[in-house]
């Protein structure tokens, strides 16, 4: 897999990391390339000046060659590091070039080449070799590219505005290093389109079209990291992460907005389109890897979506107070058992009333906002790291490389049309996932008023609902004194039978 110089790009034009002074331009120079080939790029500079306290170095690439066709560069024409008092001050000019090549799984070339502009741009770097802080500002640093395909064009332009930040990196006598920074921007603004022909047989002469819009507000960057000294990272993750590798980042931002159409023909030459808008008030995004596993998660408040489509009858409207997630699984293989976590919330989910009134015009429904939450932990046992380049993939067969150990259900619930449902539990697994032993007990309001709903909607038809009833009470029974309360335990026992609320079901 290919290692993008994406991070690298941005890195230079932000702030030429770790290029940093009490030193000599020189001495940053030599720093800036030891680092980025601790990392695993290989440095090339065109040509290099010295004259008195300045340093020119002019046509720097910056190259990650991955596994078969996979390969990235960067190209910085010219970079001028001068003292400046106790500082050195860098300065990127003219325009940069960031090429990343690789194959999809057709085997076909893919990849993007993007130009970056940072105008304005301005670092200042203090410290010794062993201990550097950068301060840098770039007041407007625009992107513009388009991904390498010969049958679809899809231009991009990325503009981010007034972007301050600052780093700072720490030497060790292993070779290693510690790092961290932050950075902000005022607001990322995004234009993004695509046209082809179509992929629908029968309208091979038609073309698709695509458009986006986003904007983004209030973006702020934090992250840290930790790299042992004699490994690498890039050619073998697993041994870094075992010698003490880690990394977390996290992106917060204000509102977003965006917009798209596409249209699109369908195999009888119709036209199909379709527009949207997707806005939220804040979001954030935050990953983490260490030896003890990968950390995954995000958030997003207040989002608001609608699409409109010339194959719906009505535009699809829908909001929800907050959507999160969180993953947390291992990384490394190893035979003792080690933890993973998933959780889930979508709270405060509504729906536009012309989507109730498509299917509920009576108003029979209650609609209160729904509620999901997916709450979840446990053991695994690692058989395969999870950086592997073949991670999954064992002969000619995939393989799952995780073995369960045991799980534990926190909460799983849901709120939604009236009705609700709440269940938690304990598992554990053997050699057999297919057969755990343990129980998971639930509670479920409202599905009686629920099910009678649906019958004067005329979704289920009465002579239906008996049936439905009968099942039910295989699995749930009344809580005593609160008949639209029923409960249930399911029990797994060893050997794959299984019981509800005693009475064997399997």
């Amino acid at each position: 897999m290919i290692r993008s110089l994406s991070t690298s790009a941005i890195a230079l034009v932000l702030g030429a990391a770790p290029a940093l002074a009490d030193v000599t331009p020189s001495q940053v120079w030599d720093n800036l390339r030891q680092s980025y080939e601790d990392m695993g790029y290989q440095v090339q500079v065109g040509d290099q000046q010295e004259a008195g306290e300045t340093l020119t170095l002019s046509d720097i690439t910056l190259r990650s060659q991955g596994d078969e066709a996979a390969d990235s560069q960067l190209t910085i024409p010219r970079l001028v590091m001068q003292q400046s008092g106790a500082d050195v001050r860098s300065v990127i000019e003219g325009q940069m070039t960031l090429e990343i090549r690789d194959t999809n799984p057709e085997g076909q070339p893919a990849g993007f080449a993007l130009t970056l502009d940072a105008s304005g741009n301005e670092t200042l770097s203090s410290g010794t070799p062993e201990a550097m802080d950068h301060r840098y500002a770039v007041p407007e640093l625009k992107v513009q590219g388009r991904a390498l395909d010969e049958r679809n064009d899809s231009p991009v332009t990325m503009t981010f505005t007034d972007v301050e930040g600052q780093q700072s990196i720490r030497r060790a006598e292993d070779g290693g290093s510690q790092q961290s920074y932050d950075a902000t921007a005022a607001e990322m603004v995004m234009a993004l389109s695509g046209s082809g022909p179509s992929e629908v047989e029968g309208a091979e002469d038609a073309t698709d079209t695509f458009t986006a819009n986003v904007t983004i507000s209030d973006l702020a960057i934090t992250g840290t990291g930790t790299l042992p000294g004699g490994v690498d990272f890039g050619a073998d993750p697993a041994a870094a992460l075992a010698a003490g590798f880690r990394g977390e980042g996290n992106l917060q931002t204000g509102p977003l907005n965006l917009t798209f159409q596409s249209s699109t023909t369908d195999s009888d030459g119709q036209a199909q389109d379709a527009n949207g808008t997707v806005s939220a008030n804040t979001g954030r995004l935050a990953v983490s890897m260490t030896g003890d596993g990968l950390t995954y998660e995000g958030r997003a408040t207040d989002m608001q979506t609608q699409v409109t489509s010339t194959e719906m009858p009505f535009p699809l409207a829908y909001a929800t107070a907050e959507n999160a997630f969180r993953l947390t699984v291992p990384t490394v293989a190893r035979p003792d058992e080690q933890p993973f976590a998933l959780s889930y919330v979508l709270d405060g989910l509504t729906l536009d009333d012309a989507v109730w009134q498509s299917f509920d015009p009576q108003n029979t429904l209650p609609r209160d906002p729904a509620s999901l939450t997916i709450d979840i932990e446990g053991q695994t046992v690692v058989t395969q790291s999870f950086l592997d380049p073949a991670f999954g993939e064992t002969g000619d067969e995939p393989q799952i490389p995780f073995l369960p150990r045991s799980l534990n259900i926190r909460d799983i619930s849901l709120a939604a049309i009236g009705a609700s449902a709440d269940l938690s539990g304990q598992l554990t697994f053997g050699d057999d996932p297919t057969q755990p032993v343990g129980s998971i007990e639930g509670t479920f309001t409202g599905i009686n008023g629920l099910m009678d709903n649906l019958v004067a909607m005329g979704l289920v038809p009465q002579e239906q609902l008996m049936g439905a009833r009968m099942m039910l009470a295989m699995f749930a029974r009344p809580v005593e004194g609160n008949p639209e309360q029923l409960q249930t335990q399911l029990e797994f026992r060893e050997g794959g039978s299984i019981f509800a609320n005693g009475q064997q079901v399997r």
